[in-house]
């Protein structure tokens, strides 16, 4: 290999570059002087290629871990945000209880289920927290609904828009007062048609009946259909709660002294009835 590479090594040395009086000299050089551009030009492409690879490897390399750092980023962010609701979601709850001067508890939404009796949100404080059958459950927003059966560590949640729940409310505007029911996503309540309703109006808990307290949001006038007897309007209300975003919901350790006479009198065993069905179809 050296004896190959001496002759451009030699004939294109800096030292005496083309100068000579040797004419074998000369003609030897300009036979050779082809090669030796090829060798020069070849082994610089080979050099500057050689290193590109070399760049474009690190740049892999420095790309990949550049992308790693993004996706943890990434994630950092969305954790970060949605610690940032979490705790807006808890003020507006502190808020609603620094107002409600009774006795509550804060449980999180665990689940949720539809039985064919009711729909139902499963809540994280039970019988060993002091929840009972009856007891209101609402959020910062407005009313969610009521506790229908309870366990040692969770509660099931009666909700407002089931159809099989009634509320005693009051439009806030007029203190006309009538029976809410559940329609679904919504609610609907019958009032005579000279009573005044206006798209927009506030409904409110009465306090009168059902464990209540008075003035908890419960939704707004959406729609008004009058009926064809003349005599009754259908008025539907949009809650204020929106079911299928909860997270944390209010226990208001108020009793219902109506459903409560049913259970001393028809036992415990009763609030279990509907459930037991579900499991026997």
């Amino acid at each position: 290999m050296a004896s190959l590479l001496s002759p451009f090594v030699f004939f294109s040395s800096a030292l005496s570059p083309w100068s000579t009086g040797s004419t074998l000299t000369l003609v030897t050089q300009e036979i050779l002087y082809p090669f030796e551009y090829v060798w020069d030009n070849g082994s610089g492409f080979v050099g500057r290629v050689w290193n590109h690879y070399f760049a474009l490897t690190g740049v892999s390399k420095e790309n990949t871990q550049l992308k790693s750092d993004i996706a943890v980023l990434k994630t950092k962010l969305l954790d970060y945000e949605d610690k940032l609701q979490e705790i807006a979601r808890l003020r507006n709850l502190l808020g609603f209880t620094q107002h409600f001067q009774g006795a509550h508890l804060v449980a999180e939404v665990i689940g949720s289920r539809s039985y064919p009796s009711f729909k139902t949100l499963r809540v994280s404080k039970g019988k060993r927290d002091g929840v009972k059958v009856g007891m209101p459950v609402v959020t910062a927003e407005g009313v969610v609904g009521r506790v229908i059966r309870t366990g040692q560590k969770f509660a099931d949640v009666h909700l407002l828009v089931d159809a099989n729940f009634n509320l005693d409310v009051l439009l806030q505007r007029t203190r006309v007062r009538g029976v809410l029911k559940g329609a679904d996503t919504h609610a609907l309540l019958k009032l005579n048609r000279r009573a005044e309703v206006r798209i927009g109006d506030t409904l409110i808990t009465s306090g009168i009946i059902g464990g209540f307290a008075k003035g908890l949001p419960v939704g707004k006038v959406v729609r008004i259909s009058y009926e064809s007897d003349n005599i009754s309007q259908t008025i539907t209300v949009e809650p204020w709660t929106d079911f299928d975003r909860i997270e944390e919901v209010i226990v208001l350790e108020n009793h219902d002294q109506e459903l409560q006479k049913i259970i001393e009198t028809a036992g415990e065993s009763w609030l279990d009835k509907p459930f037991d069905e579900q499991k026997g179809g």
